[in-house]
């Protein structure tokens, strides 16, 4: 006996259906909201639904068209809820029990009580009806809310849709629609599955505009925090230089006094305490000039980096040298302290952890762009620290990156023979 046309259009609508349900699936396994939850939910009934319907029109067996029955109506519920919770709006109420119950019990009543058809079908599809247009009322007015075309494609698929069930007593039952109907049906799952499909999409560009606002919001801050620790450092420069170091001058002036007119037993602990003091008021020297670098200010980028280098040098045991272009660009304040404590901060590292013996500075103008870089012939940067960026994880280097990414440019790691640190920064932020 051959198959009817029916059965046929049946397994069509569940593959379409299928394809619908593990669309959303995936959706809710990307975005994990509850809204796309409910639609897999949903649409897994109807794909169980169709398989009901399917072993109806195989078997006969009027259990089958019970369960049909009673999935239909429940697919419809969800496809509310799912719709309620995209709105925001959903919370539970006891008599949402009652319309859950309500499928149950009168499919049971139509399909094994009543005679009539038309008396078994009405209440039903209306039923079914009510459920998929205050769906289409909950998508229409979210789109008078928030303007999601989704939302709309939603409104006017399901709003037609509800419409389109009030024709089943009509000509759907009396056989009118077979098997066209199914294929009307098909339309209607594969637009929902367009709408649902586009809400997705502006969910994507929600959260990319959300992750882009929150990223410049956290550049601002950085860039902020970065200013804030450069004036706090320059507030106290200037405190220890014209008020501490000033104290400490006045104090040796003083001792100096005492030891011209001091016995000889005590010229001995003058001088050493004389000592004290030069050292004490050098090491304030130092400290200042580390805070904020007076030849920054006064003469520019150059003297200032050559004075670092030969400090570093002095200090270190380390032969340092530095290469800088012959006609120096003219570089703005905030981009020449931030070039410099890239310098200061690498060959701190440098002298840390590096093991090396010599190091290089070197200065380069070319391209559009300001490009220094500090090298070494130490050991390097762990091979593992490279690519995942955990050079990072230095709080000094973290401030190099910040003060860099504020003129809009970038920091490297790479190691060879040794560490490099390459600092890019375009002209245009940088002069």
């Amino acid at each position: 006996m051959k198959p009817p046309a029916e059965l046929y259009a049946a397994l069509l609508q569940g593959l379409v259906t299928l394809g619908t349900a593990g669309l959303c699936w995936f959706l809710f396994a990307r975005y994990r909201h509850r809204y796309f939850l409910w639609w897999s939910v949903a649409w897994t009934l109807y794909v169980l639904r169709i398989a009901a319907i399917i072993a109806f029109l195989s078997t006969k067996a009027e259990s089958w068209l019970l369960v049909h029955q009673i999935l239909t109506g429940w697919t419809a519920l969800v496809l509310l809820w799912a719709a309620l919770t995209f709105s925001r709006s959903a919370e539970w109420r006891s008599w949402y029990g009652v319309a859950l119950l309500f499928p149950v019990v009168w499919s049971f009543v139509a399909i094994y009580r009543l005679d009539s058809f038309i008396l078994a079908a009405i209440p039903a599809v209306l039923f079914l009806s009510l459920a998929t247009l205050a769906t289409a009322w909950v998508f229409l007015r979210q789109y008078r809310i928030s303007g999601s075309r989704g939302a709309a494609v939603l409104a006017g698929v399901l709003g037609a849709w509800g419409i389109h069930h009030l024709d089943y007593p009509l000509l759907r039952a009396q056989g009118a629609w077979n098997p066209w109907g199914y294929y009307l049906d098909i339309l209607f799952v594969l637009a929902t599955g367009i709408g649902i499909v586009i809400l997705g999409l502006e969910e994507l560009d929600r959260a990319n505009r959300t992750v882009t606002v929150r990223t410049s919001e956290l550049e601002r801050l950085s860039t902020r925090i970065v200013q804030q620790h450069e004036e706090e450092r320059r507030r106290v420069s200037l405190e220890l230089h014209d008020q501490t170091a000033q104290v400490w001058a006045a104090v040796k002036m003083q001792l100096g006094l005492l030891r011209e007119g001091a016995p000889q037993e005590m010229s001995a602990r003058l001088d050493r305490t004389l000592e004290l003091v030069d050292a004490g008021i050098q090491s304030i020297r130092s400290v200042t000039t580390n805070l904020r670098p007076p030849l920054l200010d006064d003469l520019g980028l150059g003297p200032a980096l050559r004075a670092l280098v030969e400090s570093f040098a002095a200090q270190s045991n380390l032969k340092v040298s530095i290469d800088l272009p012959a006609a120096m660009p003219v570089v703005a304040p905030d981009a020449a302290l931030a070039l410099f404590r890239a310098v200061q901060e690498a060959l701190s590292n440098v002298a840390r952890h590096s093991s090396a013996t010599a190091a290089e500075v070197r200065l380069s103008a070319s391209d559009g762009e300001l490009t220094l870089t500090i090298s070494d012939n130490g050991r390097g940067f762990p091979a593992s620290d490279i690519p995942s960026g955990a050079a990072y994880s230095s709080l000094g280097l973290a401030g190099m990156r910040e003060r860099i990414a504020a003129l809009r440019g970038s920091v490297t790691f790479t190691s060879s023979t040794g560490a490099m640190v390459t600092v890019r920064v375009p002209l245009s932020d940088a002069c």
